[in-house]
């Protein structure tokens, strides 16, 4: 890559690209977000003549044009307000990223006590190969994915069980040729093929001593898997079969496929390779609220929950769905929302998003036959957990609840 720019989400930055760089930069994102069903890309420039990159809610990296676009969080007390990415920042920001995911279980990209290892990455590409390299090593260490692989030939001696329809007609009158199948417990599996190609497309990107390392080792490990084309690693890994033997490598399995889905469509047309892998942190989010209410009620919550329509008709009522929604000890009725969103001042909470609480809470009641009753609003913070009780015009008791995002 010629050129490398780090920002945080929700950030504007100024670049001096040409044409040909910021239309690559574009493709790139737009394809991401029409693979994953976005209604807007997670990249994209503004101003008059089209040079503020501006930057929403996913965080990760962009490579495409020969620039690579590092998106941070603002998970590091520093950014809240100043949002200038040096290296001491990035390691502490992905530090706390770690933390979350390793809390909040997000995706299942990070295992219990991962977080707390001492190497740890200061890019987002660099933790993508981190916890691929981290994932297969503990996978290979019990052995590489082999399978049962239909075969077929035609040979002088039998082997396995004779193809009598082929024999009949292809070899009639061929004693000396016999149509044979069997199977053979192979390491050229499609998964294998997968996983490979996953492998030497982080390592190709990985700047990380220790993964880069271990990716080396896999491919070391694989010599007998064929090196494939990301498009047929990728064809390939719709015939996988899963079940109890191989079902281990579920896991790698979903993060290779991220990284070969990633690569541009430029792949197709033999042009320069892109490469996209972005986080959501509004699903990150919720999924660390989530584990922070069962932490704290000790409750086992439901998420994303139907709590009823607002119009009464068939087509189109509008349904409405809650973030979280549990019980407490004494029965009462509990609705979340996540808000990823910093509090500004005399405008927060937000008109539209308090409304729609309050909406969320009316509905449970109604659905679960029961009153009104407590309310929350959890936002993002890097200082204390501070809680703040009003009261709704109807009764609902409300909370905007601070939810810590940085490791202490």
């Amino acid at each position: 890559m010629s050129a490398s720019i780090r920002l945080c989400e929700y950030q504007s930055c100024v670049v001096d690209w040409s044409h040909g760089t910021k239309l690559a930069v574009v493709q790139a994102a737009a394809g991401w977000a029409g693979d994953h069903a976005l209604p807007k890309p997670p990249l994209r420039f503004d101003g008059p003549d089209g040079s503020m990159l501006c930057a929403e809610h996913y965080v990760g990296v962009i490579e495409a044009g020969g620039v690579r676009v590092e998106i941070y969080p603002k998970l590091d007390k520093a950014l809240v307000s100043e949002a200038i990415i040096d290296d001491q920042h990035a390691r502490s920001v992905m530090a706390n990223l770690l933390w979350m995911l390793e809390f909040s279980g997000y995706g299942g990209l990070v295992d219990a006590g991962d977080a707390s290892v001492s190497e740890c990455p200061d890019a987002i590409s660099d933790l993508l190969a981190w916890l691929f390299a981290r994932r297969l090593r503990h996978q290979l260490a019990l052995g590489t994915p082999h399978e049962y692989v239909g075969l077929q030939d035609d040979l002088p001696l039998v082997r396995g069980r004779i193809q009598f329809a082929r024999q009949a007609t292809v070899h009639f009158n061929r004693p000396d040729m016999i149509a044979c199948a069997w199977d053979e417990f192979s390491s050229d599996t499609a998964l294998a093929r997968l996983l490979r190609c996953a492998t030497e497309t982080l390592l190709q990107r990985v700047r990380l001593s220790g993964a880069a390392a271990d990716l080396r080792d896999a491919v070391a490990m694989f010599d007998e898997v064929p090196s494939v084309h990301p498009l047929q690693a990728l064809h390939d890994a719709g015939q996988i079969q899963w079940s109890r033997p191989n079902v281990r490598w579920r896991p790698c399995h979903d993060l290779a496929l991220a990284v070969l889905q990633g690569l541009g469509r430029a792949l197709h047309s033999g042009a320069a390779e892109s490469f996209v892998y972005l986080l959501d942190m509004n699903a990150l989010f919720e999924s660390h609220c989530a584990r922070w209410i069962e932490a704290r009620f000790r409750t086992v919550i439901q998420e994303q929950v139907f709590v009823g329509n607002l119009l009464a008709r068939d087509r189109r009522p509008l349904r409405q769905y809650a973030d979280f929604v549990w019980k407490l000890a004494d029965h009462t009725l509990c609705v979340g929302d996540a808000k990823y969103k910093q509090p500004n001042g005399d405008e927060w909470p937000k008109i539209d998003d308090t409304r729609q609480l309050i909406c969320y809470g009316q509905l449970a009641a109604l659905r679960y036959h029961v009153r009104p009753g407590l309310l929350m609003m959890f936002y993002p913070t890097t200082n204390h957990e501070v809680s703040e009780y009003v009261q709704t015009f109807d009764g609902q008791q409300f909370v905007l609840q601070a939810v810590k995002v940085v490791k202490d």
